[in-house]
């Protein structure tokens, strides 16, 4: 079995040396599109990619703003994000998106089920 190894930091195009460990790894169905279009030559074009971090609980404030930090959504609603993240095939990549603070979601006293969402992802160069 091998460990999760998602990874951020704010700005566009940082190297992968450079982008933290985030210490609470998240859950993720990996890079998804919002539209999938069969083109005339056969050839597929994904459009609108996105990946969504799941946190199925967070323990408490102190693990919340470290997830938010290494994204910029401890100080900001969206920021301008590089990370490390599964493609569709499940294979790591760099990808330069947006990052999405998530709302609100406390249930018995732990945020529950929150959901990090990074849009507008391109592979990073």
């Amino acid at each position: 079995m091998t460990t999760s190894d998602y990874r951020a930091k704010t700005g566009i195009n940082q190297t992968l040396v450079s982008l933290t460990r985030l210490p609470t790894q998240p859950t993720s169905m990996g890079v998804v599109a919002t539209r999938r279009v069969a083109m005339g030559d056969g050839s597929v074009l994904d459009q609108g990619l996105y990946v969504e971090w799941v946190y199925n609980v967070i323990e408490d404030a102190t693990q919340l703003l470290a997830i938010l930090t290494p994204l910029g959504l401890h100080t900001a609603k969206s920021a301008a994000v590089t990370i490390y993240t599964r493609d569709d095939l499940y294979a790591y990549k760099r990808y330069n998106g947006v990052a999405v603070r998530p709302a609100p979601s406390w249930q018995n006293y732990f945020p529950r089920n929150v959901v990090i969402m990074i849009r507008n992802l391109e592979l990073s160069t």
